[in-house]
Formats: C-alpha cells, sequence, structure tokens
C-alpha cells in the first residue's frame, strides 16, 4: 500500500509536469527531506529537474506527507510513518571533501590554481542575456586538469564552443601546454577579458573570438581541432545543434569532445536521448561520466528564472546546489557531424522546455 502511494504521487507529478517520473522518483526527494528542510538542497540531492522536485513536494505535502512551514519543507508523522515502513534512508554524501568528489585535485599545481584566481579576479559576471552561470574557480581548475589526465591537453589543438563565463578556455591557454587554443563565445566581455589576458602575459597561441554559434562554422575550422570543449544548453534541439557543431570540427578518429550534462535541467530520460544520438547519430562513444563534476556559483538573476517561479517556497538558495557532470566523448571511425544554420524557430526552443528551468 505504501508503495502505491509512491506511485500515485508520481503518476500525478509526471502527469502535471510532463517529465517521466517514477516511485523512485519520490523515494530521492523524500530521502533528501530525511536530510534537510532545505529545497534547494533536496532538489540537489534528488538530481533531478528543478520542475520534477518541486511538483513531487506539492504532491507529498497535498497527500499530508510533508509540509512546508517558513520556507521549511518538513515531514509530518504521516511521513515519517511512510519513509519508515518503506525503509527508506536519508541521503548520504561521501564524496571526498578534498577534491570536491571530482577525483582531480585541483590544488594539484598550487602556483598555476593561483595564478587563475589571481588573474581572473575581475571576471565578468555570469548575466541571464546569454544564460550564463558560472562554474567555481576549482571546478575550471580541474577541467583543465582532467584534460591533461587524459591527454587531451599537451599539443593540442583545442576548441572552447561558448559558456566562457566559466573562463575555460582562458584556463586552458595559461596552461601554454596547448599547441592552439581557439574560444569561441557570443558575449563580447568574455572575448575582451580573454584577449586582455593574453596580450598582458605574452600568449600568442591562443585566440577569442566573438562568434554566434547558431551560425555554421567557417570552412578552417571543420576537422580541425583535436578537441573540444563546450556546455550546451540541455534541450534535445540545443544539444544536438551545439555539440554536433563541435564534433564537426574534430580532425580524426580518436579526437574528443567534453561537455557538462546535469540532472537539475535533464531527465534520465533525457540522457537516454543524448547518448543515443551520441552514439547512433554521431559515432561518438562516452568515455567518462563523473558525476557532479562541475558545481555552479548561484548567479544574480535565480529570482528571475522558471526555476524560482516553480519552487515550492520563495526562499532563494544560499548554498551551491547546482552541479553538473563532465563528460567525455572520444571519435569512433566513421563519426560525423553537422554545420548546418540554426534557424531561429529551433533557436527559440533551444533553451527552455519542461525539463529545464534555470535559465
Amino acid at each position: 500500500m505504501a508503495r502505491e502511494v509512491l506511485d500515485l504521487i508520481a503518476k500525478r507529478a509526471s502527469e502535471k509536469t510532463n517529465i517521466k517520473l517514477y516511485g523512485r522518483s519520490v523515494e530521492r526527494v523524500l530521502a533528501g527531506l530525511l536530510t534537510t528542510s532545505d529545497f534547494w538542497k533536496v532538489v540537489d540531492l534528488a538530481d533531478q529537474p528543478v520542475p520534477a522536485t518541486a511538483e513531487i513536494v506539492r504532491q507529498l505535502v497535498a497527500e499530508g506527507i510533508a509540509k512546508i512551514e517558513n520556507d521549511e519543507i518538513l515531514l509530518t508523522e504521516k511521513g515519517f510513518n511512510l519513509v519508515k515502513e518503506l525503509k527508506i534512508p536519508p541521503a548520504v554524501d561521501y564524496s571526498c571533501k578534498a577534491c570536491e568528489g571530482r577525483g582531480i585535485p585541483f590544488y594539484a599545481n598550487l602556483d598555476w590554481y593561483h595564478t587563475f584566481l589571481q588573474v581572473t579576479k575581475d571576471r565578468p559576471k555570469a548575466i541571464q542575456e546569454y544564460d550564463q552561470g558560472s562554474v567555481t574557480p576549482e571546478t575550471t581548475v580541474s577541467r583543465v586538469l582532467f584534460l591533461d589526465s587524459r591527454e587531451d591537453l599537451r599539443d593540442r589543438d583545442i576548441l572552447v564552443m561558448g559558456a566562457e563565463d566559466d573562463l575555460t578556455g582562458l584556463a586552458v591557454a595559461l596552461t601554454r601546454l596547448p599547441r592552439r587554443v581557439l574560444i569561441l563565445d557570443i558575449d563580447e566581455r568574455s572575448i575582451d577579458f580573454d584577449n586582455r589576458i593574453f596580450k598582458e602575459l605574452g600568449i600568442d597561441n591562443a585566440e577569442a573570438i566573438r562568434f554566434d554559434l547558431r551560425n555554421p562554422f567557417p570552412e578552417e575550422w571543420l576537422k580541425s581541432f583535436d578537441v573540444f570543449i563546450t556546455d550546451p544548453p540541455e534541450t534535445l534541439k540545443a544539444f544536438k545543434a551545439f555539440i554536433a557543431r563541435g564534433i564537426a570540427a574534430l580532425r580524426q578518429e580518436g579526437s574528443v569532445g567534453y561537455f557538462g550534462l546535469t540532472l537539475r535541467d535533464s531527465s534520465i530520460t533525457r540522457w537516454h536521448q543524448f547518448q543515443k544520438a551520441l552514439i547512433n547519430d554521431y559515432g561518438m562513444v562516452i568515455t567518462d561520466i563523473v558525476q557532479d563534476f562541475n558545481t555552479y556559483m548561484n548567479w544574480d538573476y535565480h529570482a528571475e528564472t522558471k526555476a524560482q517561479e516553480v519552487a515550492p517556497v520563495n526562499k532563494v538558495p544560499t548554498d551551491i546546489w547546482y552541479r553538473s557532470a563532465w563528460v567525455r566523448m572520444e571519435a569512433l571511425p566513421g563519426f560525423k557531424g553537422e554545420n548546418v544554420q540554426i534557424t531561429d524557430e529551433v533557436f527559440r526552443e533551444l533553451y527552455l522546455d519542461e525539463e529545464g528551468s534555470t535559465t
């Protein structure tokens, strides 16, 4: 009977959000509520799109399993009895505190880490116009160390596509280890910032260019890079458009691509679609998925996002809650990308859908 309650809540939440949810989805929220009463921390622990977790909480409240008091979500006596009957344990986090769960210690090269902090102290702030949200400096540094650990950094031609608010391209160039670094972003602030640093430090093998990734790449960028890095919007159309563009820029089989992928703006059903596209449509194979590798600083415009609008509380996040996996993929023989114009009609559908909410 208790299990049927979870299935019923999942069914109702699915109907409300149009996101495929299961009894297990409700369990994850209940496990989170056994650990914290903070909605945004529950989202973090439950690893589900914000609208899904928000609707599950509403259904739990409607069933008398949870209640909301002073913007805190609390289990009721009925809720505690339910989790006891179902033997649902509290959510726990055993990730390494030293490396922040990445398996890559950002402090492996302290001199370089401190140099990155120093040169980026006046970095541009993330803004909503370009769907920006910056990762922590420790994340950016760890990304570059990860590339190096996979032999994807030294003497490589590296393309960084968009999301330079994270300054990943700059961090890659600061190592002075790649053969060439090309950074593309639509935000002129990021482009000017990177080029100023390159000039000041005498880095002559890196260049940042303002470029709208809706446009096809010029011929000289196609099949010209060993590695590309991007952080695409997570609708299926956006994912395929941005990832396929990066794949088209890869030089040969064995070339690699990196991207971030969340469970805050995408469900596991969406992940399944992404993975099928990579394998079946583009001839890529995923070699690494490091969950929660990328941790994001809270952005100033959070109160204006759909995430805050659908949240069952008025409280905004105060701690890190938005994280994404770091994914590495490799090109197999016969791989292929796409280099077509992204139309205005498609562009309007790139950022927000039933699962995405943080733009």
